[in-house]
């Protein structure tokens, strides 16, 4: 049996780890998701949240009040949220949950590898911290911030991050169709959006780091193709499956 099929087979049946891809826009996060669920069918791709979805109203009912609360400011420069902002913050409460109760009741999620989340919480927790209004730094919000990142860096297994050289993302971002917020714009422009998003990740992945969460694995896109990439995070599932397995048994036997 082929070392990535022995890799696989080993993971069957277990508890899918839960696995975010992050990265700059031009980094390769689309081209991997889709090479890791196109190569092995046990690799789930979980959806966002989306007011369109039926199931998904009780989630944004149940959260008017705290809708309004982040309404209280008319303007955005006094720290009024846009709806965007505001769906993030719901993500980044109630996901972890949903993730679980939906594997519970889910004998196809419970034989999935791993569920990967693109445009996931690191990536809302990077862009509240770099681009949100001011008033989301506030002391009013540090318990808000320490309960999603608590919560998230227990929920999240393995956290792949994806970057290449600034010249090449911008040059990636203005080749693609899809619209973005420096396409089209000079390099300096380009440049400094890329760097006030590259340090507000780095600031995140430091801070679930410090909570408890998965050191990131990182990639250089540009250097590494997308079949060594895939390569690499199977090894890293089945590393961290194992772990978890031991740690399991570890914890049957003392009771």
């Amino acid at each position: 049996m082929p070392q990535n099929d022995t890799v696989m087979h080993t993971l069957k049946q277990k508890s899918p780890l839960i696995v975010e891809l992050v990265g700059l826009a031009g980094a390769g996060k689309t081209t991997l998701l889709r090479a890791l669920s196109q190569r092995h069918e046990e690799f789930r791709v979980e959806t966002d949240l989306e007011i369109r979805n039926r199931g998904h109203l009780p989630i944004f009912a149940g959260h008017v009040p705290f809708f309004l609360s982040l309404l209280r400011h008319s303007h955005r420069a006094s720290g009024r949220f846009n709806w965007d902002e505001m769906k993030a913050m719901v993500y980044l409460e109630t996901w972890p949950h949903i993730l679980q109760s939906q594997i519970a009741r889910s004998e196809r999620m419970q034989n999935s590898t791993a569920i990967l989340l693109n445009h996931g919480p690191i990536f809302k927790l990077a862009t509240l911290n770099a681009f949100g209004p001011q008033r989301i730094k506030s002391q009013a919000f540090d318990q808000w911030w320490q309960a999603v990142l608590e919560q998230w860096a227990s929920t999240l297994d393995i956290v792949v991050w994806l970057n290449a050289p600034d010249e090449i993302l911008i040059e990636r971002i203005n080749a693609r169709d899809q619209r973005h917020a420096v396409k089209g714009r000079s390099e300096a422009e380009a440049q400094k959006f890329l760097t006030r998003y590259q340090k507000s990740y780095e600031q995140i992945l430091a801070k679930l780091t410090a909570y408890g969460g998965p050191m990131p694995l990182p990639f250089d896109s540009s250097q590494a193709s997308v079949e060594q990439i895939v390569d690499e995070v199977l090894r890293a599932c089945h590393y961290r499956s194992s772990l978890l397995q031991a740690k399991y048994q570890e914890e049957l036997t003392k009771q």
